[in-house]
């Protein structure tokens, strides 16, 4: 998050108290990954990233010196996995996935000499591999979102 110190705080009001008790750590990552908890992450995990994220890019975007957010995560429960690739500017982490059966890997960057078969997740989207389903692969916040690749 552009301006952690600044907006610690304003970050940390996020999280609801049922899980702020849980926060042992002083990151961002930490402080995010508790409010989308917090928003319901565990029931609509997308819907909750999203609403996290859009209250955050509201937050770095109000701060005067404009540092970027950026978000590349994934959340899974053991069945379904959700993986996020987002910015206020045009520099988003990687994120890359490769399927394989009825089986997807992620990762920041291709694991093996097989790059052809890993496939970058574009800026500005989501990943959801629901089991069962075939993988989706979709735009992400592109309201808030100040460029693509």
């Amino acid at each position: 998050i552009g301006g952690w110190s600044r907006l610690r705080r304003r970050v940390e009001e996020l999280i609801p108290d049922e899980f702020y008790g849980a926060r042992t750590g002083t990151t961002d990552s930490e402080a995010v990954f508790l409010a989308i908890l917090g928003a319901g992450g565990d029931k609509d995990p997308v819907g909750a990233t999203a609403r996290v994220l859009a209250s955050l890019t509201d937050m770095v975007r109000s701060e005067d010196k404009k540092e970027p957010l950026r978000f590349t995560a994934a959340l899974a429960n053991g069945r379904d996995l959700y993986a996020f690739r987002y910015a206020t500017n045009d520099n988003a982490n990687t994120l890359y996935y490769r399927e394989q059966g009825d089986s997807v890997v992620l990762a920041s960057e291709p694991l093996d000499g097989e790059r052809p078969h890993w496939k970058p997740v574009p800026a500005g989207h989501m990943i959801t591999a629901v089991a069962g389903k075939p993988v989706r692969l979709e735009p992400f916040l592109a309201a808030h979102q100040v460029a693509a690749e």
